[in-house]
C-alpha cells in the first residue's frame, strides 16, 4: 500500500517510522487499477511478468540429474541480486515510467527477466532479450532508481535492468535482435 505517499511493505513497516504527527494516510499501491478500498488489480503486472519471458524454460527434466551451478561464477552472482523478489508491486508502484507509459514492463517484470537471462540453465535468453528489448522494454528506464529505493527486499531492479540494456545493445550489434 501506500503510506503517507509512499509504497511500502506494509506488513513488515513500523507504524512509529512512518507515522507523520501521530497519523497515518494509507493509499492502495499506485499505477494499478483499484478494485475497491486498498484492493488493486494486479493482473496487468503479472501479465508484464509474462511478457517479459519471465518464466524458466530448462532443458532438463525431472529425470535428469540436478544442473549444478557454481555460487562464485559471476552469472550467478547477478542471478542471485535479484532473486528474491515476491512480486509485491512496490517498485511498480513507485516507477514513474510506468505513471508516464502503462505500456513499460516496468522494474519487477525486468528485474526477473534479468536473473533469467543470468541463469546458465535457462534456454531462453535470445527470446527473453527480444522481449524485453522492445519500445516498453529496458531501454524506457529513465534509471531514476526509485525501485530500488523502495524494495523491501533490499534489491536493484535498476541494476538489473541497466544489464539488460547492456545484453540487448551487445545481441543487436551481433545481429540477434
Amino acid at each position: 500500500m501506500n503510506v503517507n505517499g509512499k509504497a511500502r511493505w506494509t506488513c513488515r513497516t513500523h507504524v512509529s517510522k512512518v507515522a507523520v504527527n501521530d497519523a497515518l494516510e494509507i493509499a492502495p499501491l499506485s499505477n494499478l487499477p483499484v478494485i475497491k478500498d486498498l484492493v488493486t488489480d494486479m493482473s496487468d503486472f503479472f501479465d508484464k511478468w509474462s511478457r517479459a519471458r519471465g518464466q524458466f524454460s530448462g532443458s532438463r527434466s525431472r529425470h535428469d540429474d540436478f544442473a549444478r551451478v557454481s555460487p562464485e561464477s559471476a552469472q550467478r552472482k547477478a542471478a542471485d541480486a535479484g532473486i528474491e523478489c515476491i512480486g509485491c508491486g512496490v517498485c511498480y508502484s513507485s516507477c514513474d515510467v510506468v505513471t508516464w507509459r502503462p505500456d513499460y514492463l516496468g522494474p519487477a517484470a525486468l528485474n526477473r527477466a534479468w536473473t533469467l537471462v543470468n541463469d546458465e540453465r535457462d534456454t531462453q535468453t535470445l527470446e527473453r532479450l527480444r522481449a524485453v528489448a522492445g519500445d516498453a522494454g529496458c531501454h524506457s528506464c529513465h534509471t531514476q532508481a526509485t525501485c530500488t529505493e523502495r524494495c523491501p527486499k533490499h534489491l536493484s531492479p535498476t541494476a538489473g535492468i541497466a544489464g539488460l540494456k547492456r545484453m540487448t545493445m551487445k545481441a543487436a550489434r551481433e545481429g540477434d535482435l
